[in-house]
């Protein structure tokens, strides 16, 4: 799910906060600096008004901000907790921890702080966003799609909440679902590739399934380096009962698959088991990541159909 974006909400303004002409000047560039991503300097200038005004919590909340894109992570913690003991009602500082705690990978933390921004702000489609990818990373498919529901209501041509829609029902093995909703991301934002790509997956998945009811369980291949559409590879095994039970594990959560054998010369055959076929290496690297996530396989990408 680490596709889609995690947003970070600054402090664009002075807000309640009364401010000295020098202070005024510190904040101002301090935000000019993080719209430029000179994150470094940004750190600075808010440090310097944090040592001026020690009390001023958009000064902690957008040195947070700094810190996090620069992958300072607990740093970018310590400022949000600051800012919790100064005025911890502050429009999206609990997103702003929910959005460190995951990049840190602690998706249960990064829940409990969106948990909290959406009782302050009921109304905050990129909480409840946010909030499903981690349910997602958790394998919280149905809670993550309660959410996604949520956004959608909120925000009904979200493009990514519509992809992340597609992928939980892909996940949850509802194709008709899931084609539903790349459609519809597609529609609002046809000139986007990561929709069209999983749903072309997806009609090429169905149609493997089909050719898979007429064929046996074995198809024979002969080693080549031909190119051409990318599949996933889950493994590659001398055994054919080996191939069969992964073939079988895989169908049981939901994935199509099938067994290729590879014949070499003077040598017992290979028996590989793949799934998928994607148009674009893009679209099978971010399937890769899902069925990592999902069964804890490795797997490789492979020409389609080819060793």
């Amino acid at each position: 799910m680490k596709n889609f974006l995690i947003l970070i909400v600054l402090a664009t303004c002075c807000s309640s906060t009364v401010y000295a002409v020098s202070e005024r000047a510190l904040f101002e560039r301090g935000v000019m600096l993080l719209k430029q991503d000179k994150n470094k300097e940004a750190v600075d200038s808010f440090t310097a008004l944090i040592e001026m005004a020690p009390q001023n919590p958009n000064a902690y909340k957008n040195r947070g901000v700094a810190h996090m894109k620069l992958n300072q992570y607990d740093a970018a913690i310590n400022d949000f907790e600051q800012v919790k003991k100064i005025l911890p009602d502050l429009k999206g500082l609990y997103s702003n921890l929910g959005v460190a705690w995951y990049y840190k990978e602690n998706y249960t933390r990064a829940i409990e702080n969106y948990d909290t921004e959406i009782s302050l702000s009921p109304d905050n489609h990129f909480a409840y966003f946010n909030r499903a990818i981690c349910r997602a990373e958790l394998k919280e498919y149905e809670a993550s799609l309660k959410d996604i529901i949520k956004t959608l209501e909120l925000v009904p041509k979200f493009y990514l909440a519509l992809c992340l829609k597609g992928d939980l029902h892909t996940n949850m093995n509802q194709p008709k679902k899931a084609k539903q909703a790349y459609e519809r991301a597609i529609i609002i934002e046809p000139d986007k590739l990561y929709a069209k790509e999983k749903l072309d997956g997806l009609k090429k998945h169905a149609s493997m399934a089909q050719t898979q009811k007429k064929s046996s369980p074995v198809s024979t291949i002969v080693s080549t380096t031909t190119s051409g559409d990318y599949e996933l590879q889950t493994g590659a095994f001398r055994v054919q009962d080996n191939a069969l039970l992964m073939q079988k594990k895989l169908k049981k959560k939901g994935y199509t698959a099938r067994i290729l054998e590879l014949k070499e010369l003077n040598n017992t055959p290979w028996y590989l088991v793949r799934t998928g076929v994607y148009s674009r290496q893009q679209a099978a690297e971010s399937f890769k990541v899902i069925l990592k996530n999902d069964m804890g396989i490795d797997v490789i990408i492979r020409p389609y159909n080819r060793f």
